[in-house]
């Protein structure tokens, strides 16, 4: 399959490359209106009780959780009881209620008025209602509110907006600024480590340029799948950047092998075949491994994750693509022109000289000599790399997951200063409240003492049932009205509805005895069933990555030892990298090194889920760019410290280049002025640089050397090739029967 892609490429280098231009404009054209396609949010469980919950609420009385805020200030700094402050808020009020689109709304200036509403100073005042429809379609619905309200005065009143369903789009408005901003810092920067790397221009632009097309693709892949299926707009920053580090990953890879063909004395042709067949072999096998890892996603019923995943699995296919195919036409049509621009001739200092001797070469490169250095004492520098691992990791014992909310935005953003001020200067939470949904009809006096027994609860500071509410266990207002659908009472609590305390009141709502069978909505609930969902889901995700790794792995190495010790090597790196994001985002240290960012003692739910995912396929990236060289090597020469010592020194430098352009690529993700995405980019770049320098460079290698032949090991029952007998170096086996370069290297090692 492999040659008779890279036969093709060769072949028909123009008609390649000019039909991957046509779908690439395609692409661009197709995807231009990407960010109007993509949805908000997704990060609930749509089959958990608070969504059902919600959907009978809507259904039945056709009422939501209040999604949308209007924060009325009066400009002079006086009371919003003033009698012009008054007239404007009914009049806003009425207007508002009047909206399409808009089912519900609480007003400090409505018929029942409450003091909840209204700021500790009395200087503001809040509206709040329920914009109808999921996540895209009150996005849409907010968006024309923010267009009509947002910085507008009513009289005396200054008006701001706030709420989920404008601060998820000041959240898509925001990461498409960062993107943009990303991008333009990321490319630049790769291009000079491209060209450090390589020496040329033209060769260090060509990786660039499958990376830019890399980028096209996913812009139209993600239009399409929007017509499919809800996409969540955090996929567009994620998936771009993955496409973009992958697909240069991916064409460097290939890029150095033919490189290395090049000077075998063969032709042109025959070059760029055997560069697609070996290194586009360790390219499939990597794209494997991603993709696997990255469909562990599917098993958690969040649309945030779910179309992540789809749309991951699609842009490692198209680097996939532009590397084996794409790559080899370009190389066809270049030939030697490849090394054109060479800036190696300019200034030779800074890239020295090839020495004459491979072999000698090889001896004397930092890879080779600083895995040998590695195996002379793998105990004692193993043993150094695990517990620094351990201590990255302490903290991860302590991580508290919950949701974003509008503090992932920074404090320029109105939705987020509208939440800050909603927090700290009004009485009660109003966005907070938990919707109360009685299925079965109740009478008059179980109504009154429900409500009253849930009013009596710690911080519940009012509840609502019709026309009354409830404080202390007082009613205020007429007694409730039996209704045959059921009866709906709204909690307003006092704290933040995604603290401790909140969940502890939510329980207790749950478990309060009541009339009827109950169910629980709102952010609280939301939150509460979503991590559950995650932590159900967590155990069968695991398997399946560790699964699908193992088999992988095994077919590409035909070991059963090397995929289990790259699965350890994997909980090592991951564990470390998840200890560090819980000491800096949940905890707050080094806000002066990644940015500033709102520190709540939590970190987002679903982003150490995503981390996971994703650093467990790009790891086994790179082990498998090095296992392919060193299982290769082995294969040749049956010596395994001879074969990890040259497998490192030929592939190290294209692992370290390819980390450290990946690391530029999540390095600008997390300049991101959205908290959750600067911690996924901050947490993709630890673990892509811990992993590529101490796990590969002293772990891997002394893993190795203490299993020795173990490393290969396989049941005979399974048939598989192993090296020829002559080229085993273990054991009885004759001096005689060693190269001088085997001798050389086992002698250095021992």
């Amino acid at each position: 399959m492999l040659d008779r892609l890279a036969r093709l490429a060769v072949a028909r280098p123009k008609t390649v490359l000019a039909a991957t231009l046509v779908l690439a404009v395609a692409a661009l054209a197709y995807g231009s209106g990407i960010t109007e396609r993509l949805s908000g949010g997704g990060f609930y469980s749509v089959s958990s009780e608070s969504q059902r919950a919600a959907a009978m609420l809507e259904q039945r009385f056709h009422v939501g959780k209040p999604n949308l805020v209007i924060l009325a200030t009066h400009t002079d700094g006086g009371s919003v009881d003033d009698p012009v402050a008054v007239a404007a808020g009914e009049a806003l009020t009425r207007e508002l209620a009047a909206t399409p689109g808009i089912d519900t709304v609480s007003s400090y200036w409505g018929p029942a008025r409450s003091e909840l509403l209204r700021s500790d100073d009395g200087t503001r005042a809040m509206i709040v209602a329920h914009v109808e429809g999921d996540e895209r379609e009150f996005a849409a619905s907010a968006r024309d509110l923010t267009a009509s309200y947002r910085g507008t005065e009513r009289g005396p009143l200054k008006l701001q907006l706030g709420g989920e369903a404008v601060s998820y789009n000041d959240v898509t408005d925001q990461l498409n600024h960062d993107l943009a901003i990303s991008e333009a810092i990321a490319l630049p920067v790769i291009l000079v480590l491209m060209t450090l790397v390589f020496g040329s221009l033209v060769a260090a632009g060509l990786p660039l340029v499958i990376g830019v097309l890399s980028i096209a693709g996913s812009l139209g892949l993600l239009a399409l799948l929007s017509d499919v299926t809800p996409v969540s707009n955090y996929a567009l920053n994620v998936t771009t950047i993955v496409g973009l580090a992958l697909a240069i990953d991916y064409s460097l890879l290939v890029l150095t092998r033919f490189r290395e063909e090049r000077t075998r004395a063969q032709s042109l042709d025959d070059a760029i075949i055997e560069s697609v067949r070996t290194a586009g072999r360790t390219v499939v096998f990597s794209a494997t491994t991603v993709t696997l890892s990255v469909l562990a996603l599917l098993a958690f019923p969040m649309m945030f994750l779910r179309s992540i995943a789809y749309a991951c699995v699609g842009v490692v296919l198209l680097a996939t693509v532009c590397a084996l195919v794409v790559m080899p036409a370009t190389l066809r049509l270049l030939g030697s022109r490849i090394d054109a621009l060479n800036v190696r001739r300019l200034i030779p200092q800074l890239f020295g000289r090839r020495a004459p001797d491979e072999a000698r070469a090889e001896q004397d490169g930092f890879w080779f000599r600083s895995s040998r250095l590695v195996m002379r004492r793998p105990v004692v520098m193993g043993g150094a790399v695990l517990l620094l691992a351990l201590l990255l990791a302490a903290p991860f014992g302590n991580i508290r997951l919950n949701f974003p909310d509008d503090r992932s935005l920074p404090t320029t953003i109105e939705s987020r200063s509208v939440g800050d001020v909603i927090r700290s200067e009004f009485p009660a939470q109003a966005t907070a409240a938990m919707d109360v949904l009685l299925e079965n009809s109740a009478s008059a006096e179980q109504l009154d003492g429900y409500a009253g027994a849930l009013s009596r609860l710690p911080h519940v500071v009012a509840v609502k049932l019709g026309l009354a509410s409830y404080v202390d266990g007082q009613r205020m207002g007429e007694k409730p009205v039996p209704d045959a659908n059921g009866a709906y009472l709204r909690v307003i609590p006092d704290v933040d509805p995604y603290s401790d305390a909140a969940n502890q009141l939510l329980d207790q709502v749950r478990r309060a005895p009541a009339p009827g069978t109950v169910h629980v909505g709102g952010l609280t609930a939301e939150s509460v069933d979503t991590k559950d969902a995650l932590f159900e889901r967590v155990p069968l995700a695991a398997a399946l990555m560790v699964l699908a790794m193992f088999s992988v792995l095994f077919a590409f190495t035909r070991s059963v030892v090397l995929p289990i010790k790259a699965l350890l090597l994997n909980a090592v790196s991951l564990s470390a990298t998840l200890g560090a994001m819980v000491f800096i985002f949940q905890e707050g240290h080094l806000k002066w090194l990644v940015g500033d960012f709102a520190v709540t003692g939590t970190l987002p739910a679903p982003v150490p889920i995503l981390i996971i995912c994703l650093v467990f396929g790009l790891s086994m990236d790179y082990e498998v760019f090095l296992l392919s060289r060193i299982t290769e090597e082995y294969r040749a020469h049956g010596d395994t410290n001879l074969a990890v010592m040259s497998g490192l020194q030929r592939v190290g430098p294209v692992v370290t280049a390819a980390a450290l352009i990946m690391s530029v690529v999540f390095i600008a993700m997390a300049t991101s002025s959205v908290s959750f995405v600067k911690l996924l980019g901050v947490g993709l770049t630890l673990a892509i640089l811990f992993d590529a320098t101490l796990i590969r460079a002293v772990l891997m290698p002394a893993a190795m050397r203490l299993m020795g032949r173990a490393n290969w090991w396989a049941p005979h029952w399974l048939g598989l090739q192993r090296p020829p007998a002559h080229l085993l170096v273990s054991g009885a086996r004759s001096p005689q029967q060693l190269t001088v370069r085997q001798l050389t290297a086992q002698s250095a090692v021992n």
